[in-house]
């Protein structure tokens, strides 16, 4: 690589270039696929200028963090979604009808096709007359406590550490 000036290099991009463009490109394939984008991904192209040399440049969707309320799961979402998508769900009449109503091909994002299934499922679950609390319990289970952790039955001032697994452990005596 022969450097010609502060800015110009013969021979291909630096190191850090190429890094750069790599994590752009792992960047623009798994954020669509975090929110709800409705088909807007990056653009990749080159910024001209008056002299005729081009500059790689990334032209990203608008893109903003908003909490919606889904009257089908009964709770808040906070998601990611971009300006098509949020006119998509006004004309849809909220987010619970634009998830359900919209073709899986459209929504284009892991997200929403699987919050789609997950309040496709409810809205039947409903239907049968199951309560909402039973299928809060079925869909969002409470965690397994982990066999390392010990948990005392009665908790006192007294305790100690003690190697219980992999890890350090309090053990209340």
């Amino acid at each position: 690589m022969v450097r010609l000036g502060l800015r110009f290099l013969l021979f291909g991009r630096t190191v850090a270039q190429k890094a750069k463009g790599r994590a752009l490109l792992k960047e623009s394939r798994e954020a669509p696929h975090k929110g709800l984008y409705h088909g807007e991904t990056y653009v990749f192209g080159y910024r001209t200028t008056w002299s005729g040399k081009k500059t790689p440049r990334v032209w990203k969707p608008n893109v903003f963090e908003k909490t919606f309320y889904s009257q089908v799961l009964e709770q808040d979402l906070s998601l990611k979604v971009s300006v098509p998508a949020l006119r998509c769900i006004d004309k849809a009449g909220g987010l619970d009808n634009y998830i359900i109503n919209t073709p899986e091909r459209t929504l284009h994002s892991k997200l929403a096709i699987d919050l789609k299934k997950l309040m496709v499922w409810v809205v039947k679950c409903k239907e049968e007359g199951v309560e909402m609390e039973q299928i809060r319990s079925e869909v969002f289970p409470k965690p397994r406590i982990s066999r390392h952790v010990h948990i005392p039955k009665e908790y006192t001032n007294r305790f100690y550490f003690d190697w219980k697994g992999p890890r350090k452990q309090m053990v209340f005596c």
